[in-house]
């Protein structure tokens, strides 16, 4: 770390909470937390900001790209978390970005503690802080979470319908239909961010539409933008009814910061037709399908009781450069403040998951039995 002079100018005090970027270690994650345009407004702030080499080659950004933005390329991730002190990466920390935490370091990224007590303890007993991006909300919504959603609900529709390929094991139907043919059958369940950017997207491509919310306010705005969808009030039995004829089934029910609950259960699935496809979007907060679990791009689906189930937990990270812009955009400004501020100061203060060796939401400390 640079020393800092006894002036306590502004620069000073910025170069005192070093920015690491690290690579992502996930399969199939592509994305970087910071693009290069982002880091350039950091350090032509004064911010002292340090990047793996390689962290945004997924993306389609070289080492060069963030050299000429004013940051400074470490070799590898064990130089990166010796000398960075706030960590700011995409997914949660993996078994070998542990063993570089120290309780020095503050974790600034996508945390999804709720079905993870493991990882909740581990960052626990380091001693760290961490802020979960989910779990930053405003009158808005979520808008550090949101951009991955959009993507991940457009995402579910397009790889679902790759599933339904009768060459991959699904029962050969193409959503939009042709003259002559019936269109597919998309359940949506759930109309958050994600679930709104699903049923667009199937919509868009001529599939038949139902959309299920407990909201039914958020169900009319819904059709005033797809008028030919059909909304309906959610309901155990109104869902059971819809899956025993839908082709694609997405699961977009979510609670950012808790366990997702179980809207699809055992019994539903039974009745789906055979190669049909289940998408869990919520996955990341352990899925609203029940005994569902998480795939992984290298092997994004498996079979269970005749149907096609897909849980791959980042699904965003399939489209690395377009999902880092939005993510980069999304967090720049927090960034800036946790550096230039601190932590107390900053409007994601309400988003700190772990600090002191503890989880700080009682209620989800009571869940995760800590």
């Amino acid at each position: 770390m640079k020393p800092v002079n006894q002036s306590g100018s502004k620069a000073n005090i910025r170069q005192m909470m070093r920015t690491g970027i690290p690579k992502e270690v996930m399969f199939g994650e592509g994305r970087v937390s910071l693009v290069p345009s982002a880091c350039a407004q950091l350090t032509r702030a004064g911010f002292d900001v340090l990047l793996q080499s390689g962290a945004g080659s997924s993306s389609g950004y070289a080492d060069v790209d963030y050299a000429d933005a004013g940051v400074s390329i470490v070799a590898d991730a064990d130089a990166l978390y010796d000398a960075a002190e706030l960590i700011v990466k995409v997914k949660q920390p993996l078994e070998q970005e542990l063993a570089r935490l120290r309780s020095h370091h503050t974790v600034f990224s996508y945390l999804h503690l709720a079905p993870q007590p493991e990882l909740a303890r581990q960052l626990c007993d380091i001693g760290l802080t961490a802020i979960a991006f989910e779990a930053y909300a405003t009158d808005g919504g979520h808008p550090l979470l949101a951009p991955m959603s959009a993507i991940a609900g457009r995402l579910a529709v397009l790889d679902g319908a790759n599933c339904l390929l009768y060459n991959g094991g699904g029962r050969g139907v193409l959503l939009g239909g042709i003259t002559g043919s019936e269109p597919g059958r998309v359940v949506v369940i759930g109309i958050g961010v994600a679930g709104a950017h699903a049923v667009g997207t199937a919509y868009s491509l001529g599939a038949e539409v139902v959309a299920f919310d407990l909201d039914p306010a958020r169900l009319d705005a819904l059709r005033l933008v797809s008028p030919g969808i059909r909304a309906i009030v959610s309901t155990p039995p109104a869902i059971a009814a819809e899956l025993r004829d839908a082709d694609l089934v997405i699961g977009a029910v979510m609670q950012p910061g808790r366990r997702a609950p179980v809207v699809i259960t055992e019994a539903m699935i039974e009745t789906m037709p055979a190669g049909s496809v289940i998408v869990d979007i919520a996955i990341d907060q352990g899925g609203c399908v029940e005994n569902i679990h998480s795939t992984s791009y290298r092997e994004p689906v498996y079979m269970h009781g005749g149907v096609l189930h897909y849980a791959v937990p980042n699904m965003p990270g399939g489209v690395p450069r377009t999902a880092s812009q939005a993510l980069s955009s999304a967090i720049l400004p927090h960034v800036y403040e946790l550096v230039d501020k601190g932590i107390d100061s900053s409007r994601v203060n309400s988003a700190v998951a772990v600090r002191g060796g503890q989880v700080v939401d009682p209620v989800l400390r009571e869940e995760l039995g800590l």
